[in-house]
């Protein structure tokens, strides 16, 4: 179980807003008045949920699915399904009522993190049989970031835009790489160590 705090980085407090229980990947808004996160239903299914970021109201459940990541032009990116079988990363907008455009059709592509323009975003999948980074054009394409055998997931995009970084297990110990967008350089940053407990349901972010 989790509680979702939100710290003002001038004070370093934490503002609790929801209490300890069962929510994951909470997301804030381009303007920072609203979260979305992922939580449980009592039929066992994960929903998106939209809530005041400073913890007044009722949260809206938006959809069925999970790991939501907003994107800078409004837009909010997360794994969930359409059709039974017809499921991968749905991009919608979530207030206009209407549902959201399927951009993939692998369940596992999940961990979106958009480019600071808002024309691209990273994510993970297994369809190569591991962990990878793809890049997907909002307006169509993907392309693949890394091909190593090993596993390369949680991307972030850098606040410029000038690189993705990724954990991986590439070196036989966990660690924290940089990619730059188009794959031609790849260069490990952060040490992680032998163990990464859970990683594929974690998440990195890049501040500006």
């Amino acid at each position: 179980s989790g509680a979702i705090s939100m710290v003002l980085p001038e004070e370093g407090v934490p503002l609790l807003i929801f209490p300890p229980e069962t929510r994951a990947w909470p997301t804030l808004s381009p303007d920072s008045q609203r979260i979305a996160y992922s939580a449980p239903s009592a039929d066992g299914n994960w929903y998106i949920y939209i809530a005041n970021a400073n913890g007044t109201g009722e949260p809206r459940q938006l959809a069925w699915g999970w790991s939501p990541a907003w994107g800078p032009a409004g837009l909010l990116a997360y794994t969930g399904c359409q059709a039974e079988d017809d499921c991968g990363i749905i991009v919608d907008n979530p207030d206009d009522g209407q549902a959201g455009s399927l951009l993939t059709h692998n369940i596992d592509d999940t961990s979106v993190s958009w480019s600071p323009g808002g024309d691209r975003m990273a994510y993970m999948t297994n369809i190569m049989g591991n962990w990878d980074i793809m890049l997907l054009d909002t307006g169509g394409g993907v392309v693949q970031l890394t091909y190593d055998t090993t596993d390369e997931g949680l991307p972030a995009w850098a606040p410029d835009g000038s690189g993705v970084a990724f954990v991986s297990n590439r070196d036989g110990k966990w660690a924290i790489y940089i990619a730059s967008p188009d794959g031609q350089s790849t260069r490990q940053i952060v040490d992680l160590g032998a163990e990464m407990p859970a990683w594929e349901n974690q998440r990195l972010s890049w501040a500006p």
